[in-house]
């Protein structure tokens, strides 16, 4: 192990000691200490008592023989350090946590380094981002007794259906070396084209989310297309695509929502036994299909081809074009699925619906260890990422945080797993 990581994991594992033992202290004399400020509350009452008496000119109070209260200097420092016991176990198992995770992965390293240096890379992101999901759980559950109920995990799973099935498709685009800016808006607009076929045409359930799907791949071939065919940057051309699906979705109803769809579509988002077994059933299928294809199948090998370097894939015989198309199409179909769970979770259809909803599939895939540059992810770092993004607003909404620091954080995480990326990237090429 090199010296500066030797170092950090000795004083991650002394730190986090250090303040479990200075939780043990606070915690052994809180009753001791709540003693104390009870009695300082009673004098202080009595003296108040008695100023007031003498204030407004009254009968004196009789407060008796006010005895003297001895507060040594380690009782003040326990009584200041009380409001931040919480504050002191999960930093102290955070940093003990991360101690032995150095320790782990340096043996890890050393035991099974030989010809077997990509695969470790591999193993180490998926690793890093479980143990971040499991310290991060651990803090939640700390600070929040509501947390780890079973009630709140199933919130957070039917919380996660839809940003966790538009992440799967984003996986394939950022994996290919693009992008997809338009998952949100695309959303809208197909889901208040399913309201409108369902309550207005009076399709079938069915039929209408077949069609509903259909206009969702429509799109994304369409984002594709231009990529592929015209050589448009996918920032660019998603970028115009949200513009003009989110504007579609304010044109077909005059910006009015759409109520009260039918009960055999709501039912998709509905609990069976106080569980939300279809969302999680749809979001299992979405996961096990996308990563076997991403895995055992040519197109998936082709995807990461391309994102790897494009002009090795091309002289490969790698039909650029169709890959291209393929993710997009893949991504489109994803979106249309978030489409269905969430216009039947709110019963309703709006313009406005899904806004925003991009940031949160592109951080929760960076999250999981796929590379912005391309040519470097998994499905299940992927889904890792989704439970953090998942976890994290969850938290947040049980700390009472407002929405507008939650946003703050979520850029910061992006930012924050960008830079991991870079700098790994530049570990890796300058190791070779």
């Amino acid at each position: 192990m090199k010296t500066g990581m030797k170092t950090i994991m000795i004083i991650c594992l002394v730190l986090g000691v250090a303040l479990l033992g200075l939780n043990a202290y606070v915690q052994a004399n809180s009753g001791h200490v709540a003693q104390i400020r009870e009695q300082l509350t009673q004098r202080d009452k009595l003296m108040a008592q008695a100023e007031m008496a003498r204030v407004l000119g009254r009968e004196p109070v009789d407060v008796g023989e006010l005895a003297d209260i001895e507060v040594s200097s380690a009782d003040r420092m326990i009584m200041t350090l009380q409001g931040y016991d919480k504050s002191f176990l999960v930093l102290g198992i955070d940093l003990i946590i991360a101690g032995l995770a150095i320790a782990a992965i340096y043996l890890y390293k050393t035991r099974y380094r030989a010809g077997k240096e990509r695969k470790i890379a591999s193993s180490n992101n998926i690793l890093g981002i479980l143990l971040a999901l499991i310290i991060l759980c651990l803090n939640l559950a700390i600070a929040s007794n509501v947390f780890l109920t079973t009630s709140n995990l199933l919130n957070v799973l039917q919380q996660v259906s839809i940003n966790f099935v538009i992440a799967i498709g984003m996986t394939f685009v950022i994996i290919s070396g693009g992008i997809d800016l338009s998952v949100g808006s695309n959303i809208a607009l197909t889901g208040l084209l399913l309201a409108i076929m369902m309550k207005n045409w009076a399709l079938s359930v069915p039929a209408a989310i077949a069609l509903g799907l259909v206009l969702s791949s429509l799109i994304g071939l369409i984002n594709g297309g231009l990529i592929a065919f015209l050589n448009l940057p996918p920032f660019i051309a998603t970028l115009g695509m949200m513009s003009i699906a989110r504007g579609a979705a304010y044109t077909v109803t005059g910006g009015a929502p759409i109520y009260t769809l039918p009960s055999a579509f709501t039912a998709i988002s509905g609990r069976v036994a106080n569980i939300p077994l279809y969302a999680i059933l749809i979001m299992a299928a979405v996961f096990a299909l996308g990563w076997y294809i991403l895995r055992y199948t040519r197109v998936g090998r082709f995807t990461y081809a391309i994102g790897g370097n494009e002009n090795c894939a091309r002289l490969s015989g790698i039909n650029l074009n169709s890959v291209k198309c393929f993710v997009y199409v893949v991504s489109g179909i994803c979106c249309g699925v978030a489409a269905i769970l969430l216009t039947s979770r709110l019963d309703s259809a709006l313009p406005t619906n899904a806004d925003g909803q991009e940031m949160d599939a592109i951080a929760a895939v960076v999250i999981g260890g796929t590379s912005m540059k391309g040519g470097e992810g998994s499905m299940i770092g992927t889904l890792i990422g989704i439970m953090i993004i998942g976890v994290i607003a969850n938290g947040l909404n049980l700390l009472g945080v407002a929405q507008g620091p939650q946003k703050m954080v979520k850029g910061l995480i992006i930012v924050i797993a960008v830079i991991i990326d870079v700098l790994r990237r530049r570990a890796a090429e300058s190791s070779k």
